[in-house]
């Protein structure tokens, strides 16, 4: 990688991490516990503009074509401000729609433009040929749905509007105040559905997409558990027992420790996993650091709320907001990405 990406690279965090403070910040994710929604049209009209929901889309498709580091460069600092738009689902179904037949066509325009919030979720087909999606993340700000069933010369895509006839869809909350949309799809309306991605060929496509989703949600929550470790040394420094900073006791400085190791390497391997993509080993290092990311940011915020004692626990403290989000986003690691950790492995010879 030359200088010149490199610093190419440093002004895009710069220019994110500038946005993500004004946009975000443990106010705005307070209020979404609290039930405001965690899109709006302005927020995602200046996102979209930014161009952050086309980072890695061809040029010709209207994208900056930017690539996967670029991408979990913008989500890291997303997540150290704790921004709660989709921007990780958005840069995923830009990716799964310029990489379509069509070009993504006018959905795809509107994405990029923010006149559209598009989500994408595997579904199955039921006994009464119904197509169901459950928990989708975020699935709220979406007015639309790419839904994914079948594999190999089976495996197809349709995009769902939420008001067509015969489309059902109920809303759960989830810990950090995000919703997860249930959708039910009459096989009527599926079979009006437009068809996005059909085939093999379209399955390697919606894995491409479904893998730089599960890499900027990693990246997000490498910046989230950086943000709360600083937030619970920064009290460890001013929190004082015996006449002494909290910090100065060896045992929290060992667990503080093994928590900068953590978020250290969880860093390393993003990067490295960004690198990876365009190349054999990218659906196997993404899921790498969905895992990776989703274990280690649990492990880093529970810290920090016990590193803050009994305040640490109440809601009205900040420490919870960042373990509830980490909940949140790394739940949506699951079985595809497990498959595909495995498949790599033993592609590898790896045990």
């Amino acid at each position: 990688m030359s200088a010149e990406w490199d610093a190419q690279l440093r002004m895009i965090g710069e220019s994110a991490a500038a946005f993500s403070a004004a946009q975000g910040g443990a106010a705005h994710a307070r209020r979404v516990h609290g039930g405001a929604p965690v899109w709006d049209a302005s927020s995602w009209k200046a996102i979209a503009e930014l161009g952050w929901l086309g980072i890695a889309v061809p040029e010709a498709r209207g994208g900056l074509a930017l690539g996967a580091p670029a991408a979990a460069m913008v989500a890291e600092q997303a997540g150290r401000a704790l921004m709660m738009a989709p921007i990780g689902m958005g840069m995923a179904t830009a990716q799964v729609l310029a990489d379509g037949p069509s070009g993504g066509g006018e959905t795809l325009a509107a994405l990029l433009a923010g006149d559209a919030c598009v989500a994408l979720a595997d579904a199955a087909v039921q006994a009464d040929d119904t197509v169901t999606a459950a928990l989708i993340p975020d699935g709220d700000a979406a007015g639309q749905w790419l839904l994914a069933v079948g594999e190999g010369s089976a495996f197809g895509v349709r995009c769902v509007h939420g008001e067509s006839p015969g489309v059902r869809h109920s809303t759960r909350v989830a810990v950090d105040g995000s919703r997860l949309i249930d959708v039910v799809v009459e096989r009527g309306a599926w079979a009006d559905a437009p068809l996005v991605l059909a085939g093999a060929s379209g399955e390697a496509a919606w894995q491409r997409g479904v893998q730089l989703g599960w890499l900027a949600d990693a990246a997000y929550l490498c910046g989230l558990m950086d943000a709360a470790l600083q937030l619970a040394l920064g009290y460890m420094r001013l929190r004082r027992q015996f006449g002494v900073p909290i910090g100065s006791f060896q045992a929290l400085q060992h667990r503080a420790t093994a928590c900068h190791v953590d978020v250290a390497a969880t860093r390393a391997l993003l990067h490295e996993s960004a690198r990876a993509f365009g190349t054999p080993n990218e659906a196997w290092a993404a899921a790498a650091i969905a895992h990776r990311a989703a274990e280690a940011a649990l492990r880093v915020t529970k810290e920090v709320v016990q590193f803050h004692g009994a305040i640490g626990f109440a809601d009205e403290h900040d420490a919870g907001l960042y373990l509830r989000r980490a909940m949140t986003v790394g739940a949506r690691f699951g079985r595809r990405a497990g498959a595909c950790l495995c498949r790599g492995r033993t592609a590898r010879g790896d045990p």
